[in-house]
This record gives C-alpha cells, structure tokens and sequence, in this order.
C-alpha cells in the first residue's frame, strides 16, 4: 500500500502542477489543494483545515508549492502536523534567500533549478526535480520543415537577438508572444518543435530586478533554466541557448551550445545549419542525454529514496531575521483582513507575539509597530475596494 502525500499548490496552474501531481503520483497515494480555496480563511483557520484533512486522511508527507506565495512561510509549514514536509520551488532565482529561511521548517527541498540545488546543499538535503513531463509528438515526422525556431515570451532584449538573426538570413520561425498572452497548444508546440532542426532559447529572467531581501537589489535579470530546453530534446530537436549556469551543469557546450551575445547566436547557427553532419551529431547526443535525464520513474527515484530515509540533514538557524518576521507578520494579519473582522484580526496578534519570542527589543518593536498600521491601513483599504 502506498504511503499518502498532500500536495499543497497556490492555485491551479495546469501545465505547472499536473507534472509534479504526475511524478508523485508514481510512488505516492497523492491528492493536492489549493490554498485559493482558503481565501476565506485566517491563518490559523487555514491550519486548522488543512490538519483536519491530513488527520482524516491519514496523509504523512505534505509537499509546499512556495513560489511567489509567501503566506506558505516558516510559521505556517512548522505548525502542519505531518511526518515529513518538503519544499519544492520552481522560480528560486530571487527567493532563494527567502525559501532558505522557509526550508529549516522542511526536511528535504526540491528545486527546478540545478544550481539552487546546489545552494540549498550547504544547509539541508536538496534534490532537483524537472517542471516538465516528458512531451513527446506522437506524429511521425519525415522532414524538417523549419531551420531554427522560438517560442516563448517576446521582451525587447530577445527582439533584439531575433530581428539580428533574421537581419542575417536565418530563416526563424517565430510564434513567440507578448507579455500577458498564452502561447500555443501544446499539441501544436510539439509539431513544430519536431519539425524544426533547432530550437532556440533565451534564459535571462523577464524581471526588471531580482529581490534581495536583505538589502537593496543589484542585478537586473539571472540567467534561468527554462523548460524549452528539455522540449527540444524530446522531441528530437537541437537546442542553441542562451548561457545559464543551471543548464550548464546538465548539459555540456557539445550537447548544448551556448551564447551570451546575439553575434555569438548568429555564429552558432550558420555552424550548425551549414554543416548537416554536425547537426545531427549534436541532435543524437543531446536528444539521447535528456531522454534518458529525465525518463519518468527513473527521474524520481533519488528524490523517493531521499524522503523515504529516517533522518534528513537540515542546518538550526540562529534566528530568523527581522526582514523574513515582517514579511511573515504581514501575511498572517492580511489574510481575510477587513474592517468587519478587525477584532478577528487583532487576535491573530498574539500569533505575531509568538513568532517574534526570541527576537531583540528593536525587532520586536518595529514589527509590532508596523503590524498596527498595517492592520488598520489594510483593513480601511480592503473595506472600501469591497464597496466598489
């Protein structure tokens, strides 16, 4: 009999949470929620639920979909009755110093990114686990019909790589799209990916800064793994990628070849597109790498073995610190905040007294401090849009 896991997921996000659903589900009896559903609940009521659930299922494991939800924080994943909790995050690129502080509350973290992974190890146990099923075009494919296509979102930097690549008489197919605008169909995308000799992909993030909670941010983009990648090679694809320190400790430059400016692309294109021989070469090695990466149940076997284990390495921090407990104190009071349920709000108070026991006399004050107008503004705010 299979041991029972409960996935918890923001909201429903189909091609982002049926492959996780899909990869536990080989080993796991799995269900999933999604915490939207919770929306009118405090923090504490949301707990309670969820315990409720986990009690009268049985469930052992629970799994926290983290990205860009900071309600799932420390405090939240520490007070989930369960016998083992893990992160799992697939944008960690600028909240990796925050999920690091929510991660001491988990026994294993799974990240999407290999170099996160590799971050993640110097504190706690941490595997990585692809996004992305294996998507494979059924239909068998004669010729390639396309010289080098993309897909994705358009931002002015990857305009400017793409009118050079067409400038130089590269034949692109281009069915990429702007911000805001679902791509194509799948079934669509993997018939043009199988009908094209390469795939282009472009990993700087679409972020005007990447966060850093503890001071101010300094970069203006990372450079990502993207899941483009991987549809490349199973559906018998050549990819040329941007450079991005994750992909490069997966693939090698002769598996992969990378670029890091648009004359470096143009390069690597007319190489491979002018030498048939080449390009096949490259296509069997890389096509053959990431089918056998990322074959299903082999894929997930390391990460079974490591939950299955009775003790996980994870590091004690010394405290949390004072940006992580604002941010914390904040989503505890927010959620279902309005005036009709102020005095609610008020007790959830002594929520935030626990979380900051062990904190200094300063932190305490200005958390406290801020916690009080951020209970009044918010309640004022969330009062009146209601009224609208």
């Amino acid at each position: 009999m299979k041991n029972k896991v409960l996935i918890i997921f923001k909201y429903p996000h189909g091609y982002l949470n049926q492959p996780i659903i899909d990869k536990f589900s080989n080993y796991y009896d799995t269900e999933y929620i999604y915490l939207n559903d919770y929306k009118n609940k405090n923090f504490i009521g949301t707990i309670n639920d969820i315990n409720n659930l986990i009690k009268l299922k049985n469930i052992e494991i629970v799994v926290f979909d983290v990205d860009y939800f900071k309600f799932i924080n420390f405090f939240f994943i520490e007070k989930i009755n369960c016998k083992k909790k893990i992160l799992i995050t697939a944008d960690d690129f600028d909240f990796n110093e925050f999920h690091s502080v929510t991660a001491s509350a988990c026994n294993l973290v799974l990240s999407a990114c290999p170099l996160s992974v590799l971050k993640y190890k110097q504190g706690y146990e941490a595997h990585y686990i692809s996004f992305d099923n294996a998507k494979i075009n059924k239909k068998k494919i004669e010729k390639k019909e396309f010289d080098v296509l993309f897909f994705g979102h358009i931002t002015s930097d990857r305009k400017s790589i793409l009118d050079y690549i067409v400038e130089k008489g590269i034949s692109l197919k281009n069915v990429g799209h702007d911000a805001g605008i679902y791509g194509i169909p799948d079934e669509n995308l993997l018939d043009l990916i199988s009908k094209s000799k390469i795939v282009l992909n472009m990993s700087k993030t679409r972020t005007t800064s990447v966060k850093n909670y503890s001071s101010e941010n300094i970069n203006k983009f990372y450079y990502q793994l993207k899941g483009r990648v991987l549809l490349a090679g199973f559906n018998g694809a050549v990819c040329v990628s941007e450079y991005s320190p994750g992909q490069e400790l997966l693939f090698s430059e002769d598996e992969v070849p990378t670029f890091f400016t648009k004359e470096e692309c143009v390069n690597i294109l007319k190489k491979l597109l002018n030498n048939e021989e080449l390009l096949k070469k490259y296509e069997s090695k890389f096509t053959t790498k990431v089918c056998n990466l990322y074959e299903e149940k082999k894929s997930f076997e390391a990460i079974y073995n490591a939950i299955q284990k009775s003790n996980h390495r994870r590091v004690e921090l010394i405290k949390i610190p004072y940006w992580y407990l604002r941010i914390a104190a904040k989503q505890i009071l927010l959620r279902n905040l309005k005036l009709s349920s102020l005095m609610k709000a008020i007790f959830q108070f002594s929520i935030i007294f626990k979380i900051i026991k062990n904190s200094s006399f300063l932190t305490k004050l200005l958390v406290v401090f801020e916690s009080v107008i951020n209970t009044l503004w918010y309640s004022l705010a969330f009062t009146l849009k209601s009224k609208k």
